[in-house]
């Protein structure tokens, strides 16, 4: 009996016991490598997809049983596998793989970053995931050497200026080609003239939170498989995707923000100007319009914004997904500025066979931005604030608002008319691979960038009621720029006797764009309630356009390396287009580089400090396809007669039209060093462009002014340096430092058939900017200015040939005065990390640069002084022998002539911004537990906050440009400066 009851006592209690180890239980521990905790280690239960992600100090929980498996994964170590027992800790030191190479992507493809002998930046989603970005460029500030960025305006939604190892073209287009995920994306200005730099940002429409990475392509190796667009270099950006292996992650960011201007100019107060017409003019203050309005805080505002963004990404073993939904709803700091958002995005493979994989990208997106004037307008805000006499009203006594004449009331003007511009675009791409084999497939894709552009301008007829526009204005218009594009790839990879590698692409690739335009006008509305163009009494415009292009091309890539060591590749494209001569249609462009792992050598293996040490250089050609569609044909143009309609020949054809072409070597060493605690990265680079698009000059006797040719050859080179190191490694402490800087020198080397001057033959890209043979593309070409003579009073210039002078001839006496390219550039970002708290910060720089500062020509003008206000600086004028004053005496003769141009606008434009400082703070995982998050960070953002820079630069930004023309660089003319911001916001992952 007994013996009978210990048996089922044994088997009961062994069912207690399958029964309480079946059952789940928090399984907690600590995951690191050989330098300490690990952050971000995912651990997932074997076979499912539940999981979860360590901590900062690398901590983590799991509910699991005993049993289970939890693998442990992080990028570049050994996956590794812990099954779970009786006991409740599982604690795991990872150890590093050689063989999970961090990859980089590059043209058609990506490459470990072992073998990378391409100059390539990579920009990863770690190092901008925490920066709050209206649109994408934003993130490539201070980020990469040889990029420099450059946001033109503070007006929302404008261009900015991206160059990649100095100015590209002189004529043709200089900004980089950017492709996201495979898409080249338009970058045409579909909208209407609205003053200076009145593009707009091609990138506005992507969702900075969708970006996982940029790859910028600086040398010929990384950028000759985009063959003729590859010049100006190229960016690529790859959105987000699903991670094989992740359990579905919702992610939802959410912040506000206030942005103010940066800097202002100080302009005189009512009672100042009065006094200094008084002095002036001798007219007493009384007789003077009374009253005071300071317009320029008038047109200036806090700009408040919200941003909302929810992303959901997973995978299992077939389906990879990532979807988002975003909307922006932001207001400028100028009145009448605002932009509005909303985008959703889906990237979907999917492993539709074990030979088949299937997947598309796709992203719309709907943009509405209440545009303002900008620059060189007399109807921008900022530009008419300044100039207006500061007694002037907006608002008559009854509170409404007046027409001020010239300049123009722009509060009355921004508030009552619209002037709206928006963009539904469609950017996506779907795609099939067929593996052959292993080693071998095929991918074939179709993508598509389509632009919906509608800009409508209503002026009520308060602000038009005289000819041109009596009785109100309106104009309208719509432009569809349809762009398609197919790719068909092979890729072959193999290894031959263990060492030898061989990777192969070869494809082709066609793209088309077809751009369609109509544009309405009409003046004369019998109500400002009536908004359409149809509307009005006289019709002064209709307009229908349609223009198109085409290229196609056929690429090739062999790379090859023996023991990962000894690296060559080659690349080979020829591209078609329809934009050049038919004589010279087809051009060809190539490269070749190689690469030598010095680290992995038999006599480097006891130099312990040294963990990679790598050569290389490359050369190749690209190409620059930058111009009009129609600039090889000759042209006729519509021209009425009589009633009877006509032609007229307007171009002359150039059937040899063809490519610039640029030729560039780089020669580059990268090391890590101290266990991987430092990398050193340096690349010195010639770039030469060749056959430079130019509009060429022709004899009034030919009917024609000129006609576009390849005339000219330019020089880029210098120097490139990077550095990232890991400062402090503690367990709670963390303090690391990138830092990039850029030395590059521009010259022109030849320019035949341009203008001849005493310098040399040049081309003009602005009245007081030139390109000139033996300097750079960005001379400033000024009559040098000396100062007020403290004796006299008496304004001072020197002649070209160096004499003081105050009577300067301002043109015959111009010389080279400075240039808008900076000595050196570049950016440094420190991120420190304690417990759950990190700060980043990010500051950029360059030095050397000069910025020619137009609209003191009208703040800084005593002769205009009674028409427009004046800045603060006029009232430090010359009044007694010794005075080393600003402005001269009044009445001296050289008054007028202080206005003129010359190097007294010219100022040193070298600054250091603080571009953002983000501090935030990560919830620690153990107080998540028992909840639905699996993590909660708040941050507090500040954009701009402080910009070393020249004592005379109070009231400017440094940091400016009013063109994206290549030939007329770091001038302003009011331009908006940038915005201060300040923001707060939430992330929270389920």
């Amino acid at each position: 009996m007994r013996t009978k009851f210990n048996g089922i006592l044994t088997l009961f209690l062994a069912l207690v016991v399958q029964i309480s180890f079946a059952q789940d239980r928090t399984i907690s521990g600590t995951v690191s490598d050989e330098s300490g905790p690990l952050p971000g280690v995912t651990i997932l239960k074997k076979g499912t997809t539940q999981g979860t992600e360590t901590d900062f100090d690398g901590n983590y929980s799991i509910s699991a049983k005993t049993g289970d498996v939890l693998v442990f994964s992080f990028v570049g170590m050994k996956t590794a596998e812990r099954t779970v027992g009786t006991s409740n800790q599982v604690s795991v030191v990872l150890e590093g793989d050689n063989l999970l190479e961090e990859v980089v992507v590059v043209g058609y493809g990506n490459v470990q970053d072992k073998k990378l002998v391409q100059n390539v930046t990579r920009i990863k989603n770690e190092d901008i995931r925490d920066i709050p970005a209206t649109t994408a460029q934003e993130l490539l500030q201070g980020q990469s050497s040889g990029v420099q960025f450059v946001q033109s305006s503070g007006v929302l939604g404008a261009a900015s200026v991206i160059k990649i190892r100095g100015v590209g073209s002189l004529t043709a287009g200089a900004q980089p080609l950017i492709v996201v995920d495979g898409i080249p994306l338009s970058d045409n200005d579909n909208t209407f003239t609205n003053g200076g730099n009145t593009g707009l940002n091609p990138l506005q429409d992507i969702n900075p939170e969708d970006i996982e990475t940029f790859s910028v392509l600086k040398d010929a190796a990384a950028s000759a498989i985009y063959g003729s667009r590859g010049a100006n270099g190229v960016i690529l950006i790859t959105t987000k995707k699903g991670k094989k292996g992740q359990q579905t992650k919702i992610d939802l960011n959410v912040y506000t923000s206030i942005s103010e201007a940066t800097d202002v100019i100080p302009m005189m107060s009512a009672d100042q100007y009065r006094g200094y017409l008084n002095q002036r003019f001798g007219v007493p203050v009384t007789d003077l319009p009374q009253g005071e309005f300071d317009w320029v805080d008038g047109v200036t505002r806090s700009g408040v914004s919200q941003n909302y963004n929810v992303s959901i990404a997973g995978a299992n073993e077939n389906t990879s997904y990532f979807m988002s939904v975003g909307h922006r709803d932001q207001d400028g700091f100028i009145i009448g500025n605002s932009l509005t958002r909303s985008n959703v995005r889906v990237n979907l493979d999917h492993q539709s066979r074990d030979w088949l994989k299937t997947g598309i990208n796709m992203t719309y997106s709907v943009t509405d931005n209440n545009r303002i004037d900008t620059e060189n307008s007399i109807n921008a805000p900022l530009t008419t604030a300044y100039l207006m006499r500061p007694w002037v009203q907006p608002r008559d006594a009854n509170g409404n608002f007046v027409n001020t004449g010239f300049p123009q009331n722009v509060i009355g003007l921004e508030t009552v008319e619209t002037d709206k511009v928006t963009s539904n675009r469609i950017i996506g791409s779907t795609y099939a691979q067929i593996n052959l084999s292993d080693n071998f497939y095929y991918k074939a894709e179709l993508g598509i960038d389509r632009v919906d552009v509608q800009s409508f301008i209503r002026t009520p007829e308060l602000f038009s009621p005289n000819p041109p526009d009596p009785g109100g204005s309106a104009a309208f218009l719509k432009v569809i720029d349809n762009k398609w594009l197919t790719n068909h790839t092979l890729n072959y990879n193999t290894t031959l006797a263990d060492k030898h590698n061989i990777s192969a692409l070869a494809g082709l690739s066609y793209e088309s764009s077809v751009s369609e335009t109509v544009q309405v006008a009409g003046n004369g509305f019998l109500s400002d309630k009536l908004r359409n163009v149809s509307s009005a009494g006289e019709k002064t415009q209709t307009e229908q356009n349609r223009t198109r292009w085409g290229l196609y091309g056929l690429f090739s890539r062999l790379s090859y390396d023996y023991d990962g060591k000894y690296i060559l590749e080659g690349t080979l494209r020829r591209d078609g287009s329809s934009r050049f001569g038919a004589n010279e249609r087809f051009g060809t462009f190539w490269s070749v580089a190689g690469g030598w792992v010095i680290s992995d050598e038999a006599f480097m293996q006891n130099v312990n400090f040294i963990n990679n040490l790598k050569l290389t250089a490359s050369y190749g050609t690209v190409g620059n396809d930058r111009i009009g569609n129609f600039g090889s044909l000759g042209l006729f143009g519509s021209l009425g007669y009589n009633n009877t309609p006509g032609l007229q020949p307007i171009q002359p054809s150039n059937p040899d039209l063809k490519w610039e072409t640029s030729k560039t070597y780089d020669i580059g060493i990268s090391t890590d060093l101290f266990n991987n605690r430092l990398s050193l990265k340096a690349n010195y680079f010639n770039k030469k462009t060749e056959d430079l698009l130019l509009n060429i000059p022709l004899p009034w006797t030919t009917g024609f002014n000129s006609y576009t040719a390849n005339a000219g050859t330019m020089e880029n080179k210098g120097w490139e340096f990077s550095i990232n190191s890991k400062n402090i490694s503690t367990d709670n402490f963390s303090w690391s430092t990138s830092l990039n800087l850029s030395f590059i020198e521009n010259k022109i080397l030849s320019l035949p058939d341009a203008a001849q001057s005493s310098e040399g033959r040049f081309v003009a890209g602005s009245p007081v900017q030139r390109a000139i043979v033996g300097h750079s593309a960005n001379n400033f070409y000024l009559v040098r200015y000396v100062g007020i003579n403290s004796q006299t009073g008496d304004a001072e210039w020197l002649t070209k040939d160096g004499q003081i002078t105050s009577t300067p001839n301002f043109d015959t006496d111009r010389v080279i005065a400075g240039d808008a390219n900076p000595d050196f550039y570049g950016g440094i970002t420190n991120t420190f990390k304690y417990k759950g708290f990190d700060l980043n910060v990010l500051m950029s720089f360059s030095y050397g640069n000069d910025i020619y500062i137009d609209g003191l020509r009208f703040t800084d003008a005593p002769t205009i002084s009674g028409s427009y206000n004046q800045s603060v600086r006029l009232l430090d004028y010359w009044k007694q022998p010794g005075d080393n004053a600003y402005a001269p005496a009044l009445g001296s003769s050289t008054e007028n002539s202080f206005r003129q141009n010359s190097t007294l606008q010219l100022k040193d434009g070298s600054f250091l911004r603080m571009r953002n400082i983000t501090l935030g703070y990560n919830l620690p995982r153990k107080y998540l537990e028992n909840s639905f998050l699996s993590s909660f960070r708040i941050y507090a953002t500040a954009n701009n906050l402080f910009t070393i820079k020249a004592d005379d630069l109070d009231g400017f930004d440094p940091e400016v440009t009013d063109s994206t023309n290549p030939l007329s660089q770091g001038e302003t003319f009011f331009t908006a400066p940038q915005s201060k911001t300040y923001l707060i916001g939430a992330r929270i992952s389920f």
